[in-house]
């Protein structure tokens, strides 16, 4: 009875030892949520008339017919050093969206968007480069890191399901993983602090694509110490001048 009650013991004390610190460790990690799941809180619209409401804990963005712009919905912070994470997914195939991180005010002379930033995309097409990274300038934006070698990433995205981003922009190096996968590791000075948003891209006449819905949920953000939180990479590293 001894032996018996000595191993459970030593048992007991290996757990609390091991185990038990990696769940505090997990626990002290200082995600902050920037959606209450309500309502649009903290949130604006910004550009044309596309349109966003809130749904069964979602925000939901769908586009509207003869928007001659692009409509953003975008924090009201600014930020610079930041984890951030979230849920999204598109009933179906149909329209290009994106995830806009450090977005600055557009120059008043551009008439297509009314921020720049850099666009975590998601490309719901054959191509299909979800999770990599354009500038978004306007008439004269270009991609960053596409995933024209990155046949993992590609495969990564979840058609018609539920998928996540985790982006990382620590300095002048952003980092993206889409479903666990890695898919962008950036070196870029362009854009250093900035709004955080969610596109709606425009619509002309052609009513195909305006009950296409895409969804958002989930969205969390590490903006003290990111760094420390930040994860390593075995992707290729990039450098966009």
């Amino acid at each position: 009875m001894k032996s018996k009650i000595t191993l459970n013991s030593l048992l007991l004390v290996f757990f609390l030892l091991f185990i038990t610190p990696s769940l505090f460790a997990q626990n002290d990690i200082p995600w902050k949520s920037l959606f209450n799941g309500k309502n649009l809180n903290g949130w604006k619209m910004v550009g044309d008339k596309g349109d966003a409401f809130v749904e069964k804990d979602e925000i939901v963005i769908r586009r509207k017919v003869n928007t001659k712009e692009h409509t953003f919905v975008t924090t009201k912070k600014k930020y610079s050093d930041f984890i951030l994470e979230v849920d999204f997914k598109m009933d179906a195939p149909g329209w290009s969206t994106g995830v806009l991180v450090r977005c600055v005010d557009a120059k008043a002379d551009t008439s297509k968007v009314r921020l720049y930033g850099y666009q975590i995309k998601i490309d719901n097409t054959a191509r299909n480069w979800t999770g990599g990274i354009f500038d978004d300038f306007g008439g004269t934006w270009k991609w960053m890191y596409d995933l024209s070698k990155n046949e993992p990433a590609r495969q990564a995205f979840k058609t018609n399901g539920w998928n996540t981003f985790r982006i990382e922009a620590i300095g002048n190096n952003i980092k993206v993983w889409l479903n666990g996968v890695p898919s962008t590791n950036l070196i870029n000075d362009k854009y250093s602090k900035g709004y955080i948003a969610l596109k709606i891209h425009s619509l002309g006449g052609d009513v195909k694509d305006k009950d296409v819905l895409v969804h958002f949920k989930n969205i969390r953000i590490i903006s003290k110490n990111a760094a420390k939180y930040a994860k390593s990479t075995d992707l290729k590293q990039i450098t966009v001048n």
